[in-house]
């Protein structure tokens, strides 16, 4: 059995909850039951921590350094931002030299590794025999970071940070082995940012798991008002997307109870709309009993890089769901068919002709579930993958 070392900037979490972090956990997952898998991620913490997932699958938790917080103060000094997007990858970009606890794990784990494989662009000061030896190097992107950058860090420098996490992504791209792509827009994204050979670009888009949801609570009960659903991270453009639902889409459906969940809405916690429930941080459990209950899941998203989880999760639980195409970006879904699709022009009022509908929701779920868990499955993405990895 080879043995694959994965080095990310930020760790996973068990049971994994949204974006990045899912994707971070399920592939390894699925593919440890080929390989010999070891994260190495860092995370904001005091000491090492590590888990075992299984007997072939664990993370190693890497304590953050004196220099870190250095480098955060530094970060905030300079107003950059938005802080859970930038701070804990710049903190390992910047760094000096590699965190001594982060480099004596990576000597201990580097010997027995066949494959070494990155999730992000940041931790490649941390990989200090990259370029100098003979093992193989995958970049497993989440997206484009570079691109993201450019559209969502602001501050004093951080144009200067931009071309330092493009000039780290391009030295991997075009240095790496073999390089994994959410999408074929990512794909393109790569070829065209780096001129990058095309031929070791390969697609692993994001998946779901079609087993992990609770049965769907088909009838709305008498008048029961309608709910609308939307979960996600501190990232940006779900704050953005929150931001939206609140300022815009609460007084213009007034009929909707719109319903938020995750830390998306933390900074919103003092809105007082009798149409608005803000939720903040849910466990597994209550987000399965969501999924279960909500009406519509909406995606007005207006930017975003790589393939959007979320999107794949409302589908694949049945919830029928309304989109801008940014939401379903790369994810090859067809308006009218899996998905309704809305511009956040014409959002509310979307909403408004469709919410009553229930024939119409019902076949659209139906149906962008029926693609989704059929397309999209964590295990036949690491199938695929494998195939890849076996190549080299």
């Amino acid at each position: 059995m080879r043995n694959l070392l994965v080095m990310n900037h930020f760790p996973t979490i068990f049971p994994p909850d949204t974006g990045g972090v899912l994707r971070y956990f399920h592939i390894y997952h699925q593919l440890s039951q080929c390989y010999d898998i070891t994260l190495l991620s860092q995370e904001f913490t005091p000491k090492v921590e590590v888990i075992h997932y299984s007997d072939t699958f664990r993370e190693f938790r890497m304590p953050v350094e004196d220099a870190h917080y250095r480098i955060t103060e530094q970060l905030k000094s300079e107003g950059t931002g938005p802080e859970f997007s930038t701070h804990a990858a710049l903190c390992c970009a910047l760094i000096d030299e590699p965190a001594r606890t982060f480099l004596h794990y990576y000597h201990r784990l580097y010997p027995t590794a066949d494959i070494i494989i990155h999730d992000s662009p940041f931790l490649l000061k941390h990989d200090v025999h990259f370029g100098s030896d003979h093992k193989p190097r995958i970049y497993n992107s989440h997206n484009l970071e570079s691109e993201f950058a450019k559209h969502v860090w602001y501050g004093a420098r951080s144009h200067d940070y931009i071309k330092l996490v493009t000039r780290l992504e391009e030295t991997l791209v075009r240095q790496a082995t073999l390089v994994f792509a959410t999408s074929e827009q990512e794909r393109d994204g790569f070829i065209k940012a780096f001129s990058s050979d095309p031929s070791k670009i390969k697609i692993a888009p994001n998946g779901i798991h079609p087993g992990a949801w609770k049965p769907r609570k088909k009838k709305r009960t008498g008048n029961a008002r309608v709910t609308a659903f939307f979960i996600g991270s501190m990232h940006q453009p779900n704050i953005e997307i929150v931001h939206f639902i609140i300022s815009q889409l609460a007084d213009l459906c007034g009929h909707m109870d719109f319903i938020i969940a995750g830390p998306c809405g933390d900074d919103f916690s003092h809105v007082d709309k009798k149409n608005i429930n803000i939720l903040g941080q849910i466990d597994e459990k209550e987000k399965l009993q969501l999924f279960s209950e909500v009406n519509i899941a909406i995606n007005p998203a207006s930017f975003g890089t790589g393939t959007n989880i979320k999107t794949l999760e409302f589908l694949s639980a049945g919830i029928p769901l309304v989109s801008t195409q940014v939401g379903v970006r790369g994810l090859h879904l067809v308006q009218g068919t899996h998905y309704l699709h809305a511009e956040k022009e014409n959002f509310a009022m979307t909403l408004n002709r469709i919410s009553g509908n229930k024939a119409l929701l019902e076949k659209i779920a139906l149906h962008g579930q029926s693609y989704v868990n059929q397309t999209y499955s964590w295990e036949g993405i690491a199938k695929k993958l494998k195939e890849q990895i076996d190549s080299l």
